[in-house]
């Protein structure tokens, strides 16, 4: 018989857990987005200015705005750039990007990770150091690969 062991979430920071991610800059094209979100496999790419600051982010919620009409949905086996037009895949991320960025510390705990997470309906959120730099993403699979071990 399988049993699930539960570790306490705060005992265990961001930093234990993130993930490095690729970053964009704001002039990036769509098209070239698309491609990335595509072949990491991500629901989420960071825009970050020359410093290396975040400054926005691009999810899939922000991808729904630019599908034609009638789309086939991507869950049913299509990718993002099948779907959006072409005229839409030329234009910068900038036009799209979400600049109301929810991040966490890579010194907080993943407690807090989830707390944020629920709050804010996300499956994952941007880490950020103390200059606002960019430094990796914590995402919910990776907080449940992690607590919830069978033994």
């Amino acid at each position: 018989m399988n049993v699930i062991k539960l570790v306490k979430t705060t005992e265990v920071l961001i930093r234990d857990l993130m993930k490095k991610i690729v970053a964009i800059k704001e002039e990036t094209k769509i098209e070239e987005m698309l491609e990335i979100l595509k072949k990491e496999k991500i629901i989420l790419i960071p825009i970050v200015d020359k410093n290396n600051a975040l400054i926005g982010t691009v999810t899939e919620q922000d991808l729904i705005k630019l599908i034609k009409s009638e789309p086939t949905s991507p869950l049913a086996g299509t990718v993002w750039s099948d779907i959006i037009n072409k005229s839409q895949k030329d234009k910068a991320v900038k036009e799209i990007m979400s600049t109301t960025i929810i991040s966490i510390s890579p010194n907080d705990s993943i407690d807090s990770a989830l707390k944020m997470m629920n709050n804010y309906n996300l499956r994952v959120l941007t880490v950020i150091d103390s200059e606002n730099k960019l430094v990796g993403v914590i995402r919910l699979r990776d907080i449940f690969e992690r607590f919830l071990k069978e033994e």
